[in-house]
């Protein structure tokens, strides 16, 4: 994942819990940063990092998650500014936060005739799985987290700080205690949801991404885990947690297709 230097703020994202923030880097792009002292704290940046990591190796379509280096000569100058409207009541410190880089032409998918239009719609069934992997329940009710890329005209995926079921909340132990627990179906009626599930037609849809998860290893996973950065305080023993817990759904993944198949009217079978 690229890092790029922060140089100056452009404007505050008003919708949010994590409160963003738009910042100018150092490549000439804007990136929607969180920062570590966000109101959720840092785990989010962990979430947001591995399920980034997974989703490239899956090649689904995402923009652009990068590290954004923040340094002592922009806090000096701007930390106030970030400080208010994140609400922090701790000092920002200089080093590594998290950014998706922002893409012109892009707006959340409000209705069916975007998805339509996306040149990538068959990568709906990818999107659907990909969810289960990593516990998403997010996209189903947030409309801000599925996009359509008019300059492409392509479906990307973005926002994956409230994953793992419980989003910034989990730990070794609440990963320890849901690992075997069975896949959940998604919310019918949920925002996003409903607009996905007319896309996921005829015989085996989803036997491409159960491919490409299937190519996916342990080892894949742990050298994404490890390599969340220090500073985001992710312990060894939740890091080696966060392993078992998305090694076991990885490995169980299939079982997400008999539960998926009655609220998916438009599959006729196989995967």
């Amino acid at each position: 994942m690229q890092i790029v230097n922060a140089v100056r703020p452009i404007k505050p994202v008003t919708n949010g819990v994590t409160k963003p923030f738009i910042i100018l880097c150092d490549d000439g792009n804007t990136y929607y940063t969180k920062f570590q002292q966000n109101p959720e704290g840092p785990r989010v940046l962990a979430n947001e990092y591995v399920c980034a990591k997974i989703a490239h190796q899956l090649k689904l379509p995402l923009a652009s998650p990068t590290l954004i280096n923040v340094d002592k000569d922009f806090l000096n100058l701007y930390e106030q500014i970030i400080a208010d409207h994140i609400e922090c009541e701790r000092e920002i410190h200089p080093g590594v936060h998290f950014g998706t880089k922002r893409i012109n032409k892009t707006f959340p998918i409000a209705n069916a005739k975007m998805l339509e239009r996306a040149l990538n719609v068959t990568i709906v069934p990818e999107i659907i799985l990909f969810d289960q992997l990593i516990r998403n329940n997010d996209r189903d009710c947030n409309g801000g987290n599925l996009l359509f890329d008019q300059s492409q005209m392509k479906i990307v995926v973005i926002d994956h700080s409230h994953v793992f079921e419980i989003g910034a909340l989990w730990d070794a132990q609440q990963l320890d205690i849901r690992i075997g627990a069975d896949f959940q179906p998604f919310t019918q009626n949920g925002y996003i949801f409903r607009k996905l599930v007319p896309h996921v037609r005829g015989y085996n849809p989803f036997d491409n991404i159960i491919g490409k998860m299937s190519g996916m290893t342990d080892r894949d996973l742990w050298h994404i885990i490890k390599t969340i950065p220090e500073e985001w305080l992710i312990t060894d023993a939740d890091k080696i947690a966060l392993h078992a817990y998305l090694c076991d759904r990885l490995h169980r993944i299939k079982d997400a297709l008999p539960i998926l198949k009655p609220i998916l009217p438009q599959w006729k079978g196989g995967g």
